[in-house]
């Protein structure tokens, strides 16, 4: 939560405070691996609150969502909040320390309710609710006409995307306050803050993407009826439906995650860029739950590198490792060292990378880099030249490029001349290279 408030994510002191008290683990499925002290609740990744993912709104969004959208809501001390949509209770929590003094909990599945409640109570939150003099109710929609306040909510919040405006949600909403509600526009979930604009009019600020589930149709006729919708929320909460949920919180990057429509395809595309190769699992097959979880890790750890999140990127990636060891994730916290000027311990993941599968090229590669940038292109050449030979790289004409300028330090200028040629048989736009023949040139001839 520093580390946010530091960034300028957070600028609420009351959402700080109540985000700090707040954790999110407490309220997700048990974490599988018992034995373990693995805590995801700092991580960027999603957490399964409800055994079946698949059900609309069964994760937990990550830290970054919740303090943007509990910002946009301004709660002011008193106000009453309609929740609609509650995916557990970490939000409704939240809501409780920033200062609401009244909050109707609306979810539709009457099964998925009953959990909830349970929830509350076995966390003992009745009790804090009292003590904040926070009045919390769980409804469903035939519910929702007699806990609506006279005058209407203060705020209200939905989770689940509407295909259009709900004028049927917005008439419950007070003349001074406003609605927070993920509306579908051209094939995307945008949250927008909705509210009223002189008489009988609405005023809307688009927002940003906010990728939720659309609510089904069933509870969208039941917004405007008032009936209640069948439930299908049976609660499973044994050992492997829990670590089925775990599995398959993250295997769509972009559910549940905020900001800009590019940022979104940025996560979808560096997401699937890489798999981590586990030289355990045979050929094929996928992996147990450890491997699963190392591989979320790892490619979040991936996308905060591309956005230029290094410290959090080679927290996820440390935590991968230490997960399921692979090459790739101690490699890319490799990376992230060097970014933040920690040369060595760079050079120490990178071997570590070498010591559990010396076929990947990229720690090689990345260790010549190093030692180039430390001007010890003596050093850097062996290491580039083993990157050259390597079984897996994806990009072959790095090292290449690297061990041209190497050569080129060295004052091998045949060498130099070779390397470059072959750097951009590979990547024909590398300028580095394109210098160094264009240099050379005169000289070979």
């Amino acid at each position: 939560m520093e580390r946010l408030a530091q960034f300028g994510v957070i600028e609420l002191e009351e959402v700080l405070d109540a985000m700090r008290q707040c954790p999110r683990g407490v309220h997700a499925l048990p974490f599988p691996l018992d034995d373990e002290m693995t805590n995801l609740e700092a991580s960027s990744l999603r957490i399964p609150w409800w055994s079946g993912v698949d059900m609309r709104h069964s994760l937990l969004p990550g830290l970054f969502e919740t303090c943007q959208i509990m910002q946009l809501l301004q709660i002011d001390k008193g106000d009453c909040v309609l929740l609609l949509g509650p995916r557990g209770n970490w939000w409704t929590e939240l809501l409780m320390y920033i200062g609401a003094q009244r909050i109707i909990v609306l979810e539709p599945d009457a099964g998925r309710r009953d959990v909830l409640v349970e929830r509350w109570d076995d966390l003992r939150l009745d009790i804090v609710a009292k003590a904040f003099d926070c009045e919390i109710e769980f409804v469903g929609i035939s519910q929702l006409d007699e806990m609506t306040p006279d005058g209407g909510f203060d705020r209200i919040l939905s989770t689940g995307m509407f295909p259009s405006l709900p004028l049927s949600i917005m008439m419950r909403v007070q003349e001074e306050g406003y609605a927070v509600l993920p509306i579908e526009n051209e094939g995307r979930s945008m949250l927008q803050l909705i509210q009223h604009h002189g008489k009988g009019e609405l005023m809307a600020q688009w927002v940003a993407c906010w990728d939720v589930e659309a609510w089904p149709e069933e509870v969208l006729i039941a917004f405007e009826t008032g009936a209640d919708v069948e439930s299908k929320g049976v609660a499973n909460e044994d050992r492997l439906a829990n670590e089925h949920a775990w599995c398959c919180a993250n295997s769509i990057p972009t559910r549940d995650r905020f900001g800009p429509a590019r940022m979104l395809d940025m996560v979808e595309r560096v997401w699937y860029s890489i798999d981590p190769f586990h030289s355990d699992v045979p050929e094929g097959e996928s992996g147990g739950f450890r491997e699963l979880i190392s591989d979320d890790l790892f490619r979040m750890g991936h996308v905060l590198l591309q956005m230029g999140i290094f410290e959090l990127a080679s927290e996820h990636q440390g935590e991968a490792f230490r997960l399921a060891p692979t090459a790739e994730s101690a490699t890319f916290l490799g990376w992230a060292l060097s970014e933040m000027d920690d040369s060595w311990g760079a050079l120490g993941w990178c071997r570590k990378a070498i010591e559990t599968d010396e076929r990947l090229g990229n720690p090689w590669n990345d260790i010549g880099a190093i030692l180039l940038q430390m001007e010890q292109p003596t050093a850097a050449v062996p290491w580039l030249a083993a990157a050259t030979r390597s079984q897996r790289y994806d990009a072959p004409g790095h090292p290449w490029s690297n061990l041209a300028r190497a050569h080129e330090a060295l004052g091998n200028k045949m060498a130099a001349f070779d390397a470059a040629r072959t750097a951009l048989e590979h990547s024909p736009d590398d300028e580095n290279c394109l210098r160094i023949i264009d240099d050379l040139s005169g000289f070979l001839l």
